[in-house]
């Protein structure tokens, strides 16, 4: 073979056949409908590319090469015919290339591009240099194909037109069956016999590799050796993490574990590419580090989310899904890699066909986003089917998933009507099979010449409480925080009296206790004129839910922890008694009212002697901060440290005191929840109250305290338990003893953690995640979070 023409060259599979034989000397000529990427890569390599099809591109001394989808009136087709060139279907030439090589063939609906891809980087890293076809741009190679000297030929087996039953390959891994391409098979028998045939054409069942979690795959049970999470695979994965871009497994394989396998991909569906790919790697030969830092170090498939660019902290992705089964479990991945930033979805359907048959499926695929636009379909050559619209899909979508925002764009106006709904810290994903995924690199451009709107941010401080100035120093901290490229900052002071006031030099205007209205109408236009507001009080009238009440009513989106629990947290009678009801230890405690100590002295006296031992601590339950808290060692101090606390609080509290650690644990998320390992505060055996905390004589606070992991471990996870117990959200401090015996008791949660120079939370966010900016990004990402997902929640009452 000298020439060869393909008719469809930008195609990827097309592409891919290209580069091979350009590489192997072989002059490659080539037409498809529309420039291209592909095109322009290709002519850079040295093919002749012609924009559009004629007979004129067909010489006599060329082999041709064609698609199922190039029709017998196509002209270069029908060109080919009359001169007598030597005709190939893409997948004869395939064939034909790997002759000679012991040829792996992925097959399955859904993954075969990426497992592709991750094999051949495999073997590729580990010197095999093996031969490789993908359907997609290997990034780390910048092609999608090239020919190896190694022995290996690795290929994606293409089941769409029946194609893949002429290779009989000596390794293959299926990854899944799904009712696709049924225009060809017409039957779901028809479409599992053909994977069961390709299944036997496996010359070696030692390297064939089929995923067990699918029911399909499972029903036809072919020889080799399944994989997937269950116990009953012969590789298997299990502890599986997704730690923001990367996920991290176990695999258990041949009666050996493999712990903390890395590969550079998100979702669960690519924790089984993944596995599949150790496991055939493991069998091939390849060494086990060889494979673990080819999978960490992987860089992607082009069009499989793929990052286009992230400007003004807008996050622009591509992803070739186009079946819903696909769109579903790259959203779901896309998720949990970008945890709670807003996720808004463009949407193209592929073919008027694949559309038909997917109706009535699309219902909940789209649940993971918070914003979804559905543009035209993308025909792809196909003449439209009466009935089958984008507008069909839209309304599908609309009736199963009725609080999800929906809407319609002309693929045209699309990026115009998109552009200004965009605001820092969004990420956008363009998905689907078509044209959509130019509108990526167009969205990257726009926001590198043109500015978005800024997240109007009201931070709110001072406050009727005692904690006052610890929230001046607090607002301070985060002040800082709020970057001005990604927020107008609105700020709002509340003076000791509780007037409000807004405008320049708050903080001096604060000292002169300013104000003579509570809450002006100026204020208030101001509060309603920030998209979030993000309340640094603490103690009573800010800490304790009034504020977040107050935010509700006006149904503005805030930083921290809801009504609900800012006001159960500020109770620590409430507060232990739910985490005793959660399963954490408390230590021994008796509350109770003012009336209830004038009225029953001597009995409530009676009690605590009896229930409880000296050293006892005499708590406010209601206030924070070591407020009003009396550490009493004998009787004749009881009295009076009762006496304090009911000239501050309602209720009194009066606990066990032991000898203990005193560890203080960060928390953040709403569903999502991370706790940070604990920090100590090294009291030295004195008691902890307002003035160690916040004096200039504060005591000295280890960021991350020494204790055993296995501790640690405990600590983590019972903090965790209080804070979903209590009902926690944007983030918290939750605060334990640590006993000699090495048990945990808890003591109290903080909605509102201090935030100044000698706070426990920020010491411990940059201890183990950097700069004050990360941390205040975070929490307002959280506040928008909730409140997009109670606003979608009141769709449905």
């Amino acid at each position: 073979m000298k020439q060869c023409h393909f008719i469809g060259i930008g195609g990827i599979g097309m592409s891919g056949l290209a580069r091979i034989l350009m590489k192997k000397k072989v002059k490659v000529t080539g037409s498809d409908q529309a420039e291209s990427y592909v095109t322009e890569g290709l002519k850079k390599g040295g093919a002749e590319v012609f924009i559009g099809h004629s007979s004129s591109n067909i010489s006599a001394d060329s082999t041709v090469v064609y698609t199922t989808g190039v029709n017998s009136d196509n002209p270069e087709y029908k060109a080919a015919l009359s001169l007598k060139c030597p005709m190939m279907h893409r997948s004869d030439l395939l064939a034909h290339l790997m002759q000679g090589h012991k040829s792996i063939a992925v097959a399955g609906t859904h993954g075969k591009t990426t497992v592709t891809a991750l094999l051949s980087v495999v073997l590729h890293e580990a010197g095999f240099d093996p031969s490789y076809a993908v359907g997609g741009i290997v990034k780390q190679y910048n092609t999608n194909a090239a020919p190896g000297a190694g022995e290996f030929f690795v290929a994606e087996a293409d089941e769409s037109d029946g194609t893949f039953l002429k290779y009989h390959p000596f390794a293959a891994i299926v990854t899944n069956i799904d009712l696709d391409h049924m225009n060809h098979f017409l039957t779901e028998s028809a479409l599992i016999d053909a994977f069961g045939t390709f299944c036997k054409q496996v010359s070696s069942s030692k390297h064939l590799f089929w995923c067990g979690e699918d029911e399909r795959l499972t029903t036809l049970k072919p020889a080799g050796i399944s994989y997937g999470f269950s116990a009953d695979c012969g590789l298997r994965a299990s502890n599986i993490r997704q730690q923001k871009w990367h996920l991290c497994f176990d695999v258990d394989f041949q009666g050996k574990q493999f712990r903390d396998i890395k590969v550079a991909l998100i979702g669960p569906h690519n924790v089984l590419n993944a596995l599949s790919v150790f496991g055939m790697a493991i069998t091939l030969g390849v060494s086990e580090n060889d494979i673990r830092k080819a999978l960490e170090n992987f860089g992607g498939v082009g069009r499989r989310c793929d990052v286009k660019g992230e400007v003004q902290n807008v996050l622009i992705i591509d992803d070739y899904a186009h079946h819903p089964t696909e769109i579903a479990t790259t959203l779901k991945g896309l998720r949990e890699a970008i945890e709670e930033r807003r996720l808004i979805a463009l949407y193209q359907p592929h073919r008027y066909s694949r559309t038909q048959d997917c109706l009535g499926t699309f219902g909940g695929i789209f649940d993971e986003v918070d914003e979804l636009w559905i543009t035209d379909i993308f025909g792809a050559g196909e003449k439209p089917i009466a009935g089958v619209s984008a507008q069909k899909v839209l309304e599908e979508i609309r009736l199963a998933s009725p609080s999800l925002p929906v809407k319609y764009a002309s693929r045209l106006d699309l990026e115009n009507q998109l552009f200004p709904t965009l605001r820092p810290h969004d990420v956008v994903v363009t998905v689907g099979a078509g044209d959509i995924t130019k509108l990526g690199g167009d969205l990257v451009v726009r926001l590198s010449k043109q500015s978005i709107k800024k997240i109007k941010v009201g931070l709110i401080y001072g406050g009727r409480s005692v904690e006052h100035d610890v929230s001046l120093s607090s607002s301070e901290y985060i002040s800082k925080g709020l970057s001005q490229s990604c927020y107008d900052v609105a700020q709002f002071g509340i003076t000791k009296q509780g007037h409000w006031i807004t405008g320049d030099n708050i903080k001096e205007r604060l000292k002169m206790s300013e104000g003579n209205q509570l809450l002006s109408s100026n204020v208030l236009e101001q509060l309603l004129q920030c998209d979030i507001l993000f309340p640094i009080l603490h103690g009573t009238y800010g800490e304790d839910g009034t504020m977040q009440g107050f935010f509700e009513i006006l149904g503005k989106p805030y930083v921290g922890c809801d009504f609900r629990s800012a006001a159960i947290c500020m109770d620590k009678v409430i507060t232990k008694r739910i985490a005793e009801s959660a399963g954490v230890r408390i230590l021994p405690f008796i509350s109770f009212t003012e009336h209830e100590w004038k009225s029953s002295k001597e009995q409530l006296f009676a009690k605590i002697e009896t229930e409880l031992a000296y050293p006892l601590f005499v708590k406010p339950s209601h206030l924070g901060s070591s407020l009003a808290v009396t550490k009493v060692e004998q009787a004749q101090q009881l009295e009076k440290a009762i006496d304090q606390v009911f000239q501050v609080d309602s209720l009194v509290l009066v606990e066990k005191g032991i000898r203990c650690r005193e560890l203080e644990f960060a928390l953040m998320g709403n569903e999502r929840v991370s706790v940070f390992p604990p920090a100590e505060v090294h009291t030295g055996g004195q008691f902890l109250d307002y003035r160690s905390k916040y004096g200039a004589h504060a005591l000295d606070i280890e960021a991350v305290a020494k204790l055993p992991e296995n501790l640690k471990i405990e600590g983590m996870q019972l903090a965790e338990k209080v804070y979903r117990a209590v009902g926690c959200k944007g983030f918290a401090r939750i605060d334990f003893f640590l006993d000699s015996d090495n048990i945990f008791w808890f003591n109290e949660v903080n909605p509102i953690p201090g935030c100044t120079p000698t706070s426990q939370y920020p010491l411990v966010w940059e201890a183990h995640c950097g700069k004050n900016a990360e941390l205040v990004n975070k929490l307002i990402i959280l506040g928008l979070h909730r409140h997009r997902m109670q606003s979608r929640l009141s769709v449905n009452v």
